[in-house]
């Protein structure tokens, strides 16, 4: 049995790691971190958890936790500078911010500023199974990636086969998301007479989450890519449905096939294959660790029209750092994480 800390436990993404952490079979001991709703029971704010998980939340003193695991699920601050000594204490270490999702100094202090400290830079690995399942499984410090990048890292790593016959300068993304995704503080953006019966897109010429894809898919493609990126807030709490188009010379294989046998042996990664189009629902990724990919290829355009959709707060969050912590661990990769949505 494995103990862990959740630091930023009141959070939206703290609140799914105690939804999935409580059943997780390998889990003993869960110490949910907040300074802020310090001393109140947790299912005062997650009323999901009331009589389900019972602890009060505590107050933040890193130097007296003793976990295996530490999830970094809170804003960006003081924890940062703790990270290498926690290291050193043998504590394993998965974050769920920004922070060293780009292994690059000058980028990513570009793009996420503040705490700086390049050695854990170095050290990360970034936290996707499916690209990186080696060396998470022999890492001490593991980055999450972020919501979006996941949909559609996912949904283009397999056509790594046909680079040649891709246009990587012109890769174009529409990704829509529900509110959670800006976090649990309210604002004006996302007030609910400010987000109902609307769709508002945001961040048009730059959302920080573009030059992750372009990062992580480059470093895999070994050659520069370009993203064209536009986010959008649909009426909806969770999931994230992105529209990815390529163009593309003459491919003359069933790439509908091609993304099957690439992802068959991945257990959260599943490729429709319909009669017609391929085409994912949110509704069947709502509650899951599932990233379902549809690809469908318009020949007479030149066009690889790719959708992909996740739960942005599961295996676009908390579900995949729990997939980082059963591979960093040793655990059965799945444990933890049988999770089915609902229909209808």
């Amino acid at each position: 049995m494995a103990d862990t800390t959740i630091v930023g436990a009141s959070g939206y993404l703290g609140g799914e790691l105690l939804r999935i952490l409580v059943n997780h079979p390998r889990i003993g001991r869960i110490i949910p971190i907040s300074r802020r709703y310090a001393g109140k029971p947790v299912s005062s704010l997650h009323r999901n958890l009331y009589k389900i998980f019972d602890k009060n939340f505590e107050d933040l003193n890193l130097e007296k936790i003793d976990s295996d695991v530490i999830f970094f699920a809170a804003p960006l601050g003081d924890w940062f500078k703790s990270i290498s000594k926690l290291l050193e204490r043998g504590i394993k270490v998965i974050t769920l911010g920004g922070k060293f999702r780009i292994q690059d100094a000058e980028l990513d202090r570009e793009v996420y500023g503040g705490y700086e400290n390049e050695e854990l830079l170095k050290e990360r690995v970034y936290g996707l199974p499916e690209l990186y399942r080696d060396e998470i499984r022999t890492s001490r410090f593991v980055t999450n990636p972020g919501c979006y990048p996941v949909s559609v890292i996912l949904a283009i790593f397999p056509l790594i086969k046909f680079k040649d016959k891709l246009d990587l300068k012109r890769i174009v993304v529409n990704s829509i998301s529900g509110t959670s995704g800006a976090g649990a503080s309210p604002s004006e953006f996302l007030h609910h007479p400010e987000t109902c019966d609307t769709v508002k897109p945001y961040n048009i010429t730059f959302h920080r989450h573009m030059p992750e894809m372009e990062f992580i898919l480059g470093e895999k493609f070994r050659t520069e890519l370009t993203v064209s990126f536009i986010p959008s807030v649909v009426n909806m709490s969770r999931g994230i449905m992105s529209y990815i188009t390529i163009f593309a010379k003459e491919i003359e294989i069933d790439l509908s096939k091609h993304f099957n046998n690439f992802y068959k042996k991945e257990p959260f990664v599943r490729v429709l294959r319909e009669e017609k189009e391929n085409i994912p629902t949110l509704g069947s990724v709502i509650g899951t660790n599932f990233c379902d990919i549809g690809i469908n290829y318009d020949t007479k355009a030149g066009r690889i029209l790719i959708l992909s959709a996740v739960d942005n707060l599961i295996k676009g969050g908390s579900g995949q750092a729990v997939q980082n912590m059963n591979l960093m661990l040793g655990f059965d990769e799945k444990s933890g994480l049988g999770l089915v949505g609902g229909h209808p």
